[in-house]
C-alpha cells in the first residue's frame, strides 16, 4: 500500500512537471502498456486520447523504417528491466517526420519490482540534419579529393607532430589503415637531403606570425615501402592565435599531390629540347661525312647524287624508327633489335656478312619506349663511329652481337679498323650522358665502355621485361 501511495504522488509530481517541459513525456505500466502521454505529445501527433489505446498504438508515429529498430529496442528493455534509449522519427500533426530521442527509466518499488516507466522524446531533429548535412559535406569532400587525387594533413606546432590521411599515406608509400601521425623532424629527415634546406625555410616563412602562413612547396622524397623517390607537392595554411606581440602558429593544415609524373615528364621535356638541339648538329655532321665520303669514291656528279640520295634516305627511314611503335606508320607493331640495329646504321653502310657492318644474333622483340630509347642510343654510338671511330675509316668495320638468357639481353657494339684511340679523350659529352641515362635509367641495364687500342667495344645488358615497354 505504501508503494502505491508513494508512486502516486511521485505521478502526480511528475506529471505536473511533465506538462511544462517542451519534450513528449509518456508514463507506461511495468508490461508496457501506456498510462499517460502529457499534452506536448498530443498537440505534436495530432493523435487522441484514448484510454484503451493497446500497448503498441505508440508505434502508428513512428516512421515505418524505425518501427521495428524501435519496437524490439523497447522489448528488450521491457524484458530486461534496463534503461531504454533510441533514436527514430515520429510524425507530426502537420504530416512531417522529425528526429527525437526516446528515453526511459524504470522506477522500482522497495522489493526491486518495476512499478511504473518514466520516458521522454527529445527533439533532435536539427542536430540530426546538421549530422548528415556534415556527413554529406564530408563526403563530398572526400569524392573531391579523390577526383584531384589530393591527400590532407595537419601539423600541431606545439606537438610537433605532423599527421596525414589514408591517401596522403598512400601516396607517401605507407601502409596504414586510418590517420598517421609522425614528429615533424622525422619526416623531414625522409625528404631528399637537397630539398631540405629549402623545405625548412619555406616551412619557417609560414609559421612566421608576420607572413600571411601560406605554405607551397615541392620536394623529393623516399618512400618506406619500396625506396622509390617521389615527388610531393603541398600546399597548405597556418593559423595562428593572438594579436600584435602575442601572436603565434598553433597549427599548419593542407593537401598533398603526388606529381612524380609530371616532374618526370617536364625533366624528359627539358631533356628532349636538349637532344633535338644535339640532333640537329648531328645531322649536320652526318650529312657533311656522307658528301665528304661519298665525293671520295662516286666517278661522276649523278653517281655521288644517286649514292648520297640513297644514303639520306637511310637516315630518313633511320630517324622514323625513333617514333613510338604504336605510331601509325609502323602500324602498331614493335621491331627487332635487329632490325633497329640495321635500320639506324643503314646510312653507314649496307649490313651483311660480307660488309663493314655486321649485325647478327637474338631477333629480340621491343616495344615502343624501347625502341624509342635504344634508337637514340645507337644512333649515338654511330654518330661518333661516323666521326672518329671505324665508320670514318674507308676499312674500318663494325660488328654489333646480340645474346640473351632467362632475364637479360646483352648487346656488344665492335669496332675495329678506325684511327687509333687516343689515350686523353676529355670529359664526357652530351651525347654520352643522353646514352648512359637511357640505358640505366629508361631502360634500366648497364653500359660499359673498353678504348682498345685496336677499337671501342661497348657492352650492354638490359632486362628483358623493360624491353616489351
Amino acid at each position: 500500500m505504501g508503494d502505491n501511495l508513494a508512486l502516486h504522488d511521485d505521478e502526480t509530481q511528475f506529471r505536473l512537471l511533465a506538462e511544462s517541459l517542451p519534450h513528449l513525456v509518456w508514463i507506461t505500466l511495468p508490461d508496457g502498456h501506456h498510462r499517460y502521454f502529457n499534452r506536448k505529445w498530443y498537440e505534436f501527433t495530432g493523435l487522441r486520447r484514448d484510454p484503451e489505446a493497446g500497448p503498441e498504438d505508440w508505434l502508428q508515429v513512428v516512421h515505418p523504417e524505425d518501427q521495428e529498430a524501435a519496437k524490439a529496442r523497447w522489448d528488450r528493455a521491457l524484458s530486461a528491466g534496463k534503461p531504454y534509449e533510441i533514436e527514430h522519427r515520429i510524425r507530426g500533426v502537420d504530416g512531417r517526420y522529425r528526429w527525437f530521442l526516446g528515453r526511459a527509466q524504470p522506477m522500482r518499488g522497495d522489493d526491486g519490482a518495476i512499478l511504473r516507466w518514466f520516458g521522454t522524446c527529445t527533439d533532435i531533429d536539427a542536430q540530426k540534419r546538421a549530422e548528415d548535412a556534415l556527413r554529406r559535406l564530408d563526403k563530398q569532400h572526400r569524392i573531391a579529393l579523390e577526383a584531384a587525387e589530393l591527400g590532407t594533413w595537419d601539423q600541431g606546432i606545439a606537438s610537433g607532430v605532423i599527421s596525414w590521411d589514408e591517401r596522403s599515406c598512400d601516396i607517401i608509400g605507407i601502409e596504414v589503415h586510418g590517420i598517421r601521425s609522425l614528429p615533424t623532424e622525422e619526416m623531414l629527415h625522409r625528404i631528399h637531403e637537397e630539398d631540405q634546406p629549402r623545405v625548412r625555410e619555406m616551412m619557417a616563412a609560414a609559421l612566421d606570425p608576420r607572413s600571411d602562413g601560406r605554405y607551397d612547396v615541392e620536394y623529393r622524397i623516399f618512400a618506406p615501402k619500396d625506396g622509390s623517390l617521389r615527388w610531393l607537392h603541398l600546399r597548405g595554411q597556418t593559423f595562428f592565435t593572438g594579436e600584435g606581440a602575442n601572436r603565434r602558429a598553433v597549427r599548419m593544415s593542407g593537401v598533398l599531390r603526388d606529381v612524380t609524373q609530371r616532374r618526370t615528364a617536364a625533366e624528359a621535356q627539358q631533356l628532349l629540347t636538349r637532344e633535338l638541339n644535339h640532333r640537329v648538329k648531328n645531322l649536320f655532321a652526318i650529312a657533311s661525312g656522307m658528301v665528304s665520303m661519298t665525293a671520295r669514291t662516286a666517278a661522276t656528279p649523278k653517281e655521288m647524287a644517286e649514292a648520297l640520295r640513297g644514303r639520306l634516305g637511310a637516315l630518313s627511314r633511320a630517324h622514323e624508327l625513333v617514333r613510338p611503335a604504336m605510331m601509325p606508320e609502323h602500324g602498331g607493331q614493335a621491331t627487332t633489335i635487329d632490325q633497329l640495329a640495321r635500320a639506324i646504321l643503314a646510312p653507314y653502310g649496307e649490313a651483311g656478312a660480307d660488309g663493314r657492318i655486321v649485325v647478327s644474333g637474338s631477333k629480340i622483340a621491343i616495344g615502343a619506349n624501347t625502341t624509342t630509347s635504344l634508337a637514340l642510343v645507337l644512333h649515338e654510338f654511330a654518330t661518333n663511329a661516323a666521326k672518329y671511330g671505324s665508320l670514318s675509316a674507308e676499312d674500318g668495320r663494325l660488328t654489333i652481337t646480340c645474346d640473351d638468357d632467362e632475364y637479360m639481353m646483352y648487346l656488344t657494339w665492335t669496332e675495329s679498323g678506325g684511327p687509333p684511340v687516343p689515350t686523353d679523350r676529355g670529359p664526357e659529352g652530351f651525347g654520352s650522358q643522353l646514352a648512359r641515362k637511357s640505358i640505366t635509367g629508361q631502360l634500366g641495364g648497364t653500359l660499359e665502355h673498353h678504348w682498345r687500342p685496336e677499337g671501342l667495344v661497348i657492352h650492354m645488358a638490359l632486362p628483358l621485361d623493360r624491353l616489351a615497354l
